[in-house]
């Protein structure tokens, strides 16, 4: 199957539209949006290098914007922003993937395939942005994307309830949690996990079901240390 986006007219007016941007070099916008399956020119080398854009994008806006924020706050806040799960999410409202070039793919039935493509798309059109503007067009374009997200905070880079877990049972002289990971029975395109946390100071196993292991090792963590704050 091939999508219903089958040349570069079509999504040249859906960049206008989104990004208020034209491209001089129309090979590359084809490229931004061609999977490997419809093309060998395909998003993957434009991918890889919008991801370093962002991340330099993003990092030195935080850099700017927080002059009081240490290196582990923004570092933590960079890497928030720039995941996958949060570009992804930024693709989807942008419906990128519905431009996507390519042959065979179960892109609409397949949730996770879906969610990997549209950051994939992103980071790609990103890499697009650059090669074919610059650095200062480019850095506009991604302000604007990230507009909600920079919104100023009080406080920014906070610790996840992994690391945090980690670093209690480290200032009690404990061993580090453990997580066992369970594939429970499910589609391969809406996977299930049922992640099992165990620390030394609590004699209960925790456990959390979700669609990925990284999801339910922050739930697990999390249950443990509000239990944990709550025996205090």
């Amino acid at each position: 199957m091939i999508n219903k986006i089958k040349d570069v007219n079509s999504a040249k007016l859906k960049v206008k539209k989104l990004f208020n941007y034209t491209f001089k070099n129309e090979t590359l916008l084809l490229e931004a949006f061609s999977h490997k399956s419809f093309s060998k020119k395909n998003y993957e080398r434009l991918e890889f290098l919008g991801d370093a854009v962002i991340r330099v994008v993003i990092s030195n806006l935080l850099f700017k914007k927080y002059p009081k924020s240490n290196e582990g706050e923004l570092s933590r806040e960079t890497q928030i922003l720039v995941s996958k799960k949060s570009i992804a999410k930024l693709s989807n409202e942008y419906k990128l993937v519905d431009a996507l070039l390519y042959k065979n793919l179960k892109i609409k039935s397949n949730t996770s395939l879906r969610t990997s493509i549209s950051a994939n798309l992103m980071e790609s059109l990103i890499g697009a942005f650059f090669v074919d503007a610059g650095y200062i067009k480019t850095e506009i374009i991604i302000k604007n994307i990230y507009k909600d997200l920079l919104k100023k905070k009080n406080k920014i880079g906070e610790k996840d309830s992994k690391t945090k877990l980690q670093e209690y049972m480290q200032s009690i002289n404990k061993p580090l949690p453990t997580y066992e990971t369970k594939r429970l029975p499910s589609p391969p395109h809406k996977p299930k996990f049922e992640i099992i946390c165990k620390i030394d100071v609590e004699p209960k196993l925790a456990s959390h079901i979700c669609s990925t292991v990284q999801e339910g090792q922050q739930k697990t963590s999390k249950f443990l240390l509000n239990k944990i704050k709550n025996e205090k």
